[in-house]
């Protein structure tokens, strides 16, 4: 099956749980509510749809219709699944969504230096993990002094980095 509308990730099914087929599992937006029906891949690149029977927040751990034994779950362990982007909840104006930063294109004073190939998040401090022209991959702290504008209609990312920073 493929969709027309963006799928983007929205989380990760990760092992099995006991044996009627519920799965642990990990929603990336904070606070999303799952729709009835997620995504995963297929093998040609097309999207296999999954009914959500029971989802609890709070224990981390999914059933999806047709998965009720553990056989079957196993079938579908260690993937992303995905949603329409449309389902994602509406973000403020300066907070944003993985998907819509990666792969984007850094402009420096008007030229393109480079693309965000991750996103790292880990501390405090979120970092762009930018590819540069020069084939160095350098990271970028993802705060207002240093990243000016976030264009996601043309997927570019405006940057002023600190004095230094291309000689790293």
């Amino acid at each position: 099956m493929t969709l027309k509308e963006e799928m983007v990730i929205a989380g990760k099914i990760h092992g099995t749980h006991g044996v009627r087929g519920d799965l642990k599992v990990e929603v990336f937006p904070p606070n999303f509510k799952l729709p009835e029906t997620v995504y995963v891949k297929t093998k040609d690149g097309g999207f296999e749809p999954l009914q959500v029977e029971a989802y609890s927040k709070k224990k981390g751990l999914i059933r999806f219709k047709g998965y009720d034994d553990l056989d079957k779950a196993k079938k579908i362990k260690h993937r992303y699944f995905y949603v329409e982007a449309s389902k994602l909840p509406q973000l403020s104006r300066d907070t944003f969504y993985e998907y819509e930063i990666l792969d984007a294109d850094v402009i420096f004073n008007g030229k393109k230096i480079g693309k965000v190939v991750k996103v790292d998040d880990r501390l405090s401090t979120a970092y762009l993990i930018i590819k540069c022209a020069d084939e160095k991959t350098r990271h970028l702290p993802f705060i207002n002094q240093f990243v000016k504008q976030v264009d996601r209609k043309n997927r570019q990312i405006h940057i002023q980095p600190p004095e230094g920073w291309f000689s790293l």
